[in-house]
């Protein structure tokens, strides 16, 4: 069997298309697949219909596709997102070590998961930008310097594994666990460094 890997950066962060590619490259190995085709874009998900991408070509072509997470194909359009899962011949998502296929597309627990997933992770991303919006509000409101507010959430590069991270909390995997699923990826990661991530980001 041969594989599509679809890699989707929502701006010029190289580091976080290093990342799917080997967390992609790392699942193929594990399970034998051969990739035979690399479509990576850069693009937001929010700002851009699925329809007019270059990954619509491999959907249409029927070719089995692998990606990192179900956040590449979208963040927050669910019903456009859970006809794109039911268009693809055969989905795996690399975090998750989950396929999407003939055999349980229409099940239920399965595409309400991988959706809630894309969900959560939308969130997330709002809310550290309205935290932001807000800190520089009050800021200003102040008179006091435009800057990083004291307790701001800092941009770390465990940010772009917010979905992986999410998922595996969500399926209660030990967070020492999840520092070496991190790792497996190519980026470095401690147990601390986890710890202050999910902390600043009040994730339970």
């Amino acid at each position: 069997m041969t594989f599509t890997a679809y890699i989707r950066v929502s701006d010029a962060n190289k580091a976080d298309g290093e990342s799917q590619r080997a967390a992609i490259q790392s699942y193929a190995v594990k399970n034998g697949l051969a990739i035979t085709k690399w479509v990576e874009e850069h693009i937001s998900a929010t700002k851009t219909d699925i329809q007019d991408r270059q990954l619509m070509s491999s959907i249409n072509n029927q070719e089995k596709i692998i990606v990192t997470d179900i956040t590449r194909l979208g963040r927050n359009k669910v019903m456009a997102l859970i006809g794109i899962i039911g268009s693809i011949k055969e989905l795996h998502l690399a975090y998750d070590d989950r396929v999407i296929n003939d055999d349980n597309r229409d099940n239920a627990e399965t595409i309400f998961c991988v959706v809630g997933q894309s969900f959560a992770s939308a969130v997330e991303s709002k809310k550290r930008s309205e935290r932001a919006v807000a800190g520089h509000a009050r800021r200003k409101a102040a008179g006091l310097q435009i800057g990083r507010a004291p307790g701001a959430i800092i941009k770390s590069k465990l940010d772009i594994h917010s979905a992986l991270i999410l998922n595996e909390l969500s399926k209660g995997t030990a967070k020492t666990k999840i520092v070496d699923i991190i790792k497996a990826t190519g980026t470095t990661c401690t147990r601390q460094g986890l710890y202050e991530w999910i902390s600043k980001r009040t994730i339970t």
